[in-house]
């Protein structure tokens, strides 16, 4: 895998609102991610869990580690930087100074939460971004009084986007179940949806503050992903003829 970003490349992939980076660290805390952590230029870390987080009071705690020195290496370091990669997605934040306090009678760290969040997509896995002025559909749990007819924003092998005109209130990891892709002549693609992150956009057709909502393919079969890799080759070739003409 080719590590090289360039900035521009960095900060498309770093958010910065407090709602959105809320909404991706709940999600590793549900999943009990683990997460490396390193400070003082490189000479300490440990690897640790994110336990809970404190949107009241903005910090985010986690289990220390299981080495005294390490601990008191941590307590005196001016800031730290965590890492986690995540099927396949490198999850990066720095924060400030932490604490020692407690959760339910547990001795836990505590930092403040962190300010921004880079979310770095692996270049093999390739997101395609769609047309805004005729979009292509999903349509969420389709047929049920909770059904949604949202814009695909991108589509990849591993999942897509869709774009909200405002933000939904679905929970970090929740699966949604009978899920319809329309890609038109590719055919329609019944699909099981795991929400990843929500994140503000501005849309590109009407210039409005919108949500785009990630979402990974759960138990996609073989025929749906050689259908979505023929509708991505399919819309690049009709990109590139146009550019030619």
């Amino acid at each position: 895998m080719d590590n090289t970003y360039t900035e521009e490349e960095i900060e498309r992939c770093t958010m910065h609102g407090r709602r959105e980076i809320i909404f991706q660290l709940r999600g590793m805390i549900k999943r009990s991610e683990r997460i490396t952590i390193v400070f003082q230029d490189g000479q300490h870390s440990f690897l640790t869990v994110l336990l809970d987080m404190a949107e009241d009071d903005g910090h985010l705690y986690f289990d220390v580690a299981s080495t005294e020195e390490v601990n008191q290496a941590f307590l005196n370091a001016e800031h730290s930087i965590f890492t986690s990669l995540i099927d396949g997605i490198r999850i990066q934040f720095s924060t400030a100074r932490g604490r020692e306090t407690k959760i339910r009678g547990q001795r836990v760290f505590a930092v403040p939460l962190p300010k921004s969040l880079l979310r770095l997509q692996r270049r093999d896995v390739f997101r395609l971004d769609l047309p805004t002025v005729t979009p292509y559909i999903c349509r969420i749990r389709r047929g049920t009084p909770d059904e949604k007819e949202l814009p695909l924003h991108d589509i990849s092998v591993g999942g897509i986007g869709v774009l909200c005109s405002e933000k939904l209130e679905f929970e970090p990891l929740e699966k949604l179940e009978n899920c319809w892709i329309d890609l038109r002549d590719t055919g329609v693609l019944a699909v099981t949806l795991e929400v990843r992150y929500m994140r503000p956009v501005e849309n590109r057709t009407t210039g409005k503050q919108a949500w785009h909502m990630g979402c990974r393919f759960v138990g996609l079969s073989g025929l749906n992903e050689t259908l979505i890799q023929r509708f991505m080759a399919r819309i690049q070739a009709e990109r590139k003829s146009r550019l030619a003409d």
